[in-house]
């Protein structure tokens, strides 16, 4: 993986050094060699930053510092963009361009394929996510589409349930079914699984297909209307919740032969805007991921500013809010030390006082 004018040495930025996704922050894009992934431990430019390093200078800064680092980022614009100038009134906020080699192709009932959705790389996984904003009443019976037919089998959803004129997008109740278009979506279940965090099973039906398909939808309510979320060790659990389900609906799509033992089956995540909340999500995935596997061979690696970096490639305003990378910081350091990833003798050199989490009372 290579990127063009690469810097040589490393460029400092708050808590994080980014020599290898410098160039991705003012918009070149990395070419993938074979078998390469964006997020690897291995590739030719991946970060190289070790988490003792991290834990030692988030521990001389502050949440004022990081937010002036983090502003002087700038988005990047360097991607075709056609679609979405061509498709204006399906833009939920039209500021937010979607890039034409990493948009998600799903057919609209005007004949289009055009939706404000984008393809994101998980850790060692190319098109792990399908990150959109919640639905608008133009776009309902796209989104289910789509969901049917790339075969997302968990839906994580971080906002309200309604389009912009506050009906809801998906049935709230077990036997009244709605139908949009040609998709019909049915509720079977739904449980309350954690305080903030409730799971519900759905039946996707398209019309002319022969078989319906079974839905996870993780609906988190506990993130404010601003801010972080109200409880962040829910978000490290609502990770572990979507990709423990997203395994045992693979493994049993595989056993009765629905799936392909190399058929993807994205996880769709979800929130008002479609790169703040859903791309924070994606992104401490990938933290955690790379983090984990960068412990068991040796030298366990943090840097949330490449990672940001790096699914700017893929959604260009992806964790685009100062708080939000905040919260990735934070939120990767209770990862490690929840897994033991941090040597006991450094466990007493971390110091946040720098960081003032409060908590947000409102729910969505």
């Amino acid at each position: 993986m290579a990127t063009e004018g690469a810097k040589s040495s490393e460029s400092a930025i708050g808590l994080h050094t980014y020599n290898s996704a410098a160039d991705l922050t003012s918009g070149h894009v990395i070419t993938l060699d074979k078998n390469e992934f964006l997020f690897d431990l291995n590739t030719k430019n991946a970060c190289t930053r070790p988490l003792e390093i991290f834990i030692k200078l988030l521990s001389k800064s502050n949440v004022a510092r990081e937010f002036s680092h983090f502003a002087s980022v700038p988005l990047s614009r360097l991607r075709t963009v056609d679609a979405f100038f061509d498709h204006p009134d399906l833009n939920k906020l039209g500021e937010i361009q979607v890039y034409e080699q990493t948009r998600v192709r799903a057919v609209h009932n005007k004949g289009h394929n055009y939706m404000n959705a984008s393809w994101i790389d998980g850790y060692r996984e190319i098109r792990k996510f399908i990150v959109a904003p919640s639905p608008i009443s133009a776009t309902i019976s796209q989104f289910w589409r789509s969901i049917y037919d790339r075969d997302s089998v968990v839906v994580v959803t971080l906002c309200k349930l309604v389009d912009e004129n506050g009906k809801p997008f998906m049935p709230t109740k077990h036997g009244e079914p709605m139908t949009f278009d040609d998709m019909t979506v049915e509720l079977d279940n739904i449980r309350k699984v954690r305080t903030t965090t409730y799971s519900a099973v759905l039946k996707l039906t398209k019309q002319g297909a022969p078989n319906s398909k079974t839905v996870i939808l993780i609906a988190y309510m506990g993130w404010g209307s601003m801010g972080y979320p109200q409880r962040p060790s829910d978000i490290l659990d609502l990770i572990s919740d979507m990709n423990h389900m997203r395994t045992i609906v693979r493994k049993q799509g595989i056993s009765e032969k629905r799936f392909e033992e190399s058929q993807r089956t994205p996880i769709t995540l979800i929130c008002f805007d479609g790169f703040s909340r859903s791309c924070t999500l994606a992104a401490l995935d990938i933290l955690c991921r790379r983090l984990e596997a960068s412990h068991a061979i040796g030298t366990p690696l943090v840097d949330v500013l490449d990672t940001i970096a790096r699914l700017r490639m893929l959604r260009g305003a992806a964790c685009m809010k100062a708080e939000q990378f905040v919260f990735l910081s934070m939120a990767v350091l209770e990862y490690a030390i929840r897994h033991h990833l941090i040597n006991v003798e450094n466990l007493d050199k971390i110091c946040v006082n720098g960081f003032l989490i409060q908590s947000n009372p409102e729910t969505v």
